[in-house]
């Protein structure tokens, strides 16, 4: 389906331990070795120089890895650019990481040194609390749901009227069914629905505060908190809305609603091109970069912050593989000149020009 703007925000990096010339060798504790490229040992030598910057043995074999090769020193100077471009950014795009307070001391610090290992400790208990957040599942939600998806997921779902529902992932549902009627919640993500058509019992879907109900169809709902869609793919459905909303209409095949902070917008959409992240593919026509990350988001566990505003306003074109969202973000920021670094194991910064 073609992704709207609305659409969910990410990107799976391992967070390195420095390396040096194909050795695997003990460094201030850890074992290091030469598995990763250049960018990714930088980052990771930025870290236990920060974790430990009165070590003089680990600083000895930082400057041997360091001055092994140009591209050492390249990768280098770009993590050091790149934190600094982290540091700055704008407020509403600054994780609540507190290890950004520490990587930014000076290594020669050594009055300051007692209080940043404190803070360092302390860092770490906050990269677990959000390991929490951003790794394990919403349980609150998933205690509700009849059905859960987690990131990178999806699940199809036969009911027991015969109805087929694919639960796109980080999604959640319910499942309501009597005798005289059919309803599923959509909490939160996304659903594709093929109905099995039945007079006698009416067949819902609850997406936010629009309701749609079946009048014989395959259809996509999504919702996030703050957008509702509904797309038709074939037949009919009726879409109405709570909240003082002017929504009240059937919807016929390749035609889609929009529903965010009161507004309603109806548009049409090629039918083929629906739900077609079952299938693990995005397709991008005229989307911003911003918008190509938040559908890229639930594809994996890493969160996505694009530090670069001109960069995040570009628009795209094209196919882009959601099963390897990694390679997919590269691809779709590369063109304008954008980077994507790994600055924990929880956060990928895109950085540009």
């Amino acid at each position: 389906m073609t992704f709207r703007s609305s659409l969910p925000r990410v990107h799976r990096f391992i967070f390195p331990a420095p390396e040096r010339s194909r050795q695997v060798r003990p460094v201030g504790g850890r074992c290091v070795t030469e598995s990763r490229n250049p960018d990714e040992v930088a980052a990771g030598w930025y870290v236990y120089l920060r974790e430990e910057p009165d070590d003089p043995e680990l600083r000895q074999q930082f400057e041997a890895w360091l001055h092994e090769s140009p591209l050492h020193r390249q990768a280098w100077a770009e993590i050091n650019e790149t934190l600094g471009v982290l540091a700055s950014a704008p407020p509403e795009r600054r994780e609540r990481n507190s290890a950004r307070r520490w990587w930014g001391r000076p290594a020669n610090d050594r009055r300051g040194s007692r209080r940043m290992r404190t803070v360092a400790f302390a860092g770490a208990a906050m990269a677990a609390c959000v390991a929490a957040f951003v790794l394990v599942p919403d349980l609150t939600l998933r205690l509700r749901a009849d059905h859960y998806t987690q990131a990178g997921t999806t699940q199809a779902i036969r009911l027991a009227d015969g109805s087929e529902v694919i639960l796109a992932p980080r999604s959640a549902l319910t499942v309501h069914m009597t005798a005289h009627a059919r309803r599923i919640d959509l909490l939160r993500g996304e659903a594709w629905f093929v109905v099995h058509h039945d007079t006698s019992r009416p067949f819902s879907v609850v997406a936010g505060p629009v309701t749609t109900t079946d009048i014989g169809t395959m259809f996509d709902a999504r919702t996030d908190g703050e957008e509702t869609s509904v797309a038709v793919r074939e037949g009919a459905v009726h879409v109405f809305a709570q909240g003082g909303i002017s929504l009240d209409r059937d919807l016929h095949a390749g035609e889609r609603v929009d529903v965010k902070g009161g507004q309603v917008t109806v548009d049409t959409q090629s039918p083929e091109t629906m739900g077609l992240w079952r299938d693990g593919m995005l397709v991008a026509q005229g989307n911003t970069i911003a918008e190509m990350a938040a559908a890229l988001q639930p594809w994996t566990q890493t969160r996505i912050i694009i530090a670069h505003d001109t960069l995040a306003a570009r628009k795209v074109s094209g196919s882009y593989d959601l099963r390897h969202p990694e390679t997919s973000l590269q691809l779709i920021v590369h063109p304008y000149g954008g980077k994507v670094v790994s600055v924990t194991p929880w956060f990928a910064l895109v950085t540009g020009r």
